[in-house]
């Protein structure tokens, strides 16, 4: 097994991601925005093409909250949550035959992680701003930090770490 500087790199920045704790950043969306940047294929370019499919994943998964919420009143829960799930999804999946939007696991997660991180209250919330949006702005906002700590986890590796490649 050969020790490489990205080994270093990442284990370093992945601690320093914890800092973002301290502001209730939730750093598992770092991760998972990290993971899309090395799923992906670890190029700049990443960080660009990641916005606006996570920006249809997050906006879509909003849409399916206040779905479930509205069709809530008219049916049972189990199937006005299935019913939003189908909707959102249908629209993701149209989404992401457009060019720009067409990366889907970064779509699809940005999607999850707005499930997830809503239903679990996991970020921090300002009076005055609405739950589901405080949650798309911490969770989305710590998707796009991870994109950077995945690029910077690279980018490190070209100055001189002293460790022998």
């Amino acid at each position: 097994m050969k020790l490489e500087k990205i080994d270093f790199s990442v284990a370093i920045l992945a601690a320093l991601a914890c800092v973002f704790i301290t502001i209730q950043v939730p750093v598992w969306a770092i991760f998972v925005g990290w993971a899309w940047y090395f799923a992906l294929g670890a190029t700049p370019n990443l960080i660009k093409t990641s916005i606006l499919p996570m920006l249809l994943g997050a906006v879509l998964a909003v849409l399916a909250f206040l779905l479930i919420d509205w069709f809530g009143g008219l049916m049972p829960s189990l199937a006005a949550l299935a019913l939003a799930v189908f909707i959102t999804v249908f629209l993701l999946m149209l989404g992401l035959k457009i060019p720009a939007c067409g990366v889907s696991l970064v779509a699809f997660n940005a999607y999850s992680c707005i499930f997830v991180g809503y239903g679990a209250g996991a970020f921090m919330a300002i009076p005055g701003i609405p739950p589901l949006l405080n949650a798309v702005l911490w969770i989305s906002g710590a998707n796009v930090i991870g994109l950077i700590f995945g690029y910077l986890s690279v980018k490190v590796t070209t100055i001189g770490l002293g460790i022998k490649e």
